[in-house]
C-alpha cells in the first residue's frame, strides 16, 4: 500500500468526523471504587480502535488496567470503545465513556454533561467534589509540517509543498522556519487550540479544573529548541509550534515536559512506536529520516486543586529511525515497556493529586 493511502487509513480524520454524534454508556456496578484523591490521565492513540493488531482491543483494555489510569483519552477510538470498556468492567472495574467523532473519554469517575468541539470530545468528570472539564483531542493529521525539516512532504492537499504529498523532497530539508510555520498554521491546528482555550476559559469561570489530552499531530515548542537544533533531524530549525505555544501563552502546563524539562535527555517521543506485530514499512512514513517526535500530550491549567505528581511515556522503548527498529537511548522511563502493544503510538500517563 502506498504512503499516502496508508496514512489516510491509519490517521484519517476530518472536521466532520470530529463533530460526529455523541455516544454514551453507563458504567457497570463497581466492585472497588477508585481513589478519591488520585487521578491518572492516560493518552493513547488506539490506531483505529485497536483493530490494526490482532487482539488489539483487549490489549488497550489491559494497558488501561495495568497503568492504573482513571481518566483515558483515546484518539482513533472508532466503534471499539464500548468493547474496551466492557472488557474493563468485566474484570470488576467501573468505567464510563463518551465518544465524539473518533475521540473517546473513558473515566473511572462519574461523567456528567458531555459535548463536542471541532476535533475534540469534551466531558465533565467529577473527582470527589471537584468538577474537571476533560477534553480529548485528535487534531488534523495533514499539513504535518514537522516532516519538512526532515526533507519529506507534509501531506498537504493544497498550498506550499503540496506537490510532494508525503514523499521525499528532492531538494532536501526545508530549514526556513517561517515556511515550516506557515504550513503548520495552514493545518488549522492552532486555530482549534484557540477555540479550546476560549471554551475552557468558560469552564474555569464555572469553577471547573481543566485537563486536555490527545494526539496533536504537531510537535512541542518546548522540544524544538536551540538544545535540540542539531538533533533528531531538526536540521537547525528552532520553532515555536503554534498549538503548544498558544497553550503555553495561555498558562497551560505540559505535564510531561514539566516533570522532565530537558528535551535532550528526556525527549519523551510518542511517535513512532516500534510495534513488533507490524512491519516497519507500516510504522514509518519518512523512511530515510529520523521522524521521532512527541505529539501526544496531557495538559492542565494551573489549579490549586490539581497537583501534578508524575508523568511517563507508556509503551515500548523501541522506535523507528531511518527505517530501522532501535531502542531509545535517552533517560525516559517507559511504563509497560514489555506489554503487548496495539498501536503505532506510545502513550503518556500523567498522575495528579486532586485536592478536594
Amino acid at each position: 500500500m502506498n504512503q499516502v493511502s496508508r496514512r489516510s487509513i491509519v490517521r484519517g480524520i476530518t472536521g466532520a468526523a470530529a463533530l460526529g454524534a455523541l455516544s454514551v454508556a453507563g458504567a457497570a456496578t463497581a466492585t472497588a471504587a477508585p481513589s478519591k484523591s488520585t487521578l491518572k490521565v492516560l493518552v493513547l492513540n488506539a490506531w483505529h480502535g485497536g483493530k490494526q493488531i490482532a487482539g488489539g482491543v483487549g490489549m488497550i483494555a489491559d494497558i488501561i488496567k495495568e497503568s492504573g489510569a482513571t481518566l483515558v483519552f483515546i484518539p482513533e477510538a472508532n466503534e471499539t470503545t464500548p468493547s474496551i470498556v466492557a472488557k474493563l468492567n468485566a474484570q470488576g472495574l467501573s468505567f464510563q465513556y463518551r465518544i465524539t467523532g473518533d475521540n473517546a473519554i473513558i473515566s473511572a469517575y462519574p461523567i456528567g454533561e458531555a459535548t463536542s468541539l471541532p476535533y475534540m470530545a469534551k466531558a465533565v468528570v467529577t473527582v470527589g467534589s471537584v468538577e474537571i472539564a476533560a477534553y480529548a483531542a485528535h487534531l488534523q493529521y495533514r499539513w504535518y509540517a514537522t516532516y519538512l525539516p526532515r526533507a519529506y512532504g507534509p501531506g498537504s492537499p493544497s498550498g506550499e509543498f503540496s506537490q510532494y504529498g508525503w514523499n521525499k523532497i528532492p531538494s532536501g530539508p526545508v530549514t526556513d522556519a517561517a515556511a515550516v510555520h506557515r504550513v503548520n498554521e495552514a493545518s488549522g491546528r492552532p486555530q482549534v487550540i484557540a477555540q479550546f482555550i476560549a471554551d475552557a476559559a468558560k469552564e474555569r469561570d464555572l469553577g471547573r479544573a481543566v485537563i486536555l489530552g490527545g494526539d496533536f499531530n504537531e510537535p512541542s515548542t518546548l522540544d524544538w529548541t536551540h538544545r535540540t537544533a542539531q538533533l533528531f533531524d531538526h536540521n537547525g530549525v528552532v520553532l515555536r509550534w503554534g498549538s503548544t505555544q498558544a497553550l503555553e501563552d495561555a498558562g497551560y502546563v505540559d505535564a510531561y515536559r514539566r516533570q522532565h524539562p530537558n528535551p535532550v535527555t528526556h525527549p519523551g517521543f510518542t511517535w513512532p512506536a516500534s510495534n513488533p506485530n507490524s512491519p516497519v514499512s507500516v510504522l514509518t512514513w519518512a523512511p530515510e529520516a529520523d521522524e521521532r517526535d512527541r505529539i501526544d500530550y496531557v495538559f492542565h491549567h494551573p489549579d490549586s486543586r490539581l497537583k501534578l505528581t508524575d508523568a511517563h511515556v507508556v509503551g515500548p522503548r523501541a522506535t523507528i529511525v531511518r527505517n530501522q527498529r532501535v531502542v531509545e537511548p535517552g533517560k525516559d522511563e517507559f511504563l509497560l515497556a514489555d506489554a503487548p502493544w496495539p498501536t503505532d503510538h506510545k502513550g503518556v500517563l500523567a498522575s495528579y493529586t486532586v485536592r478536594r
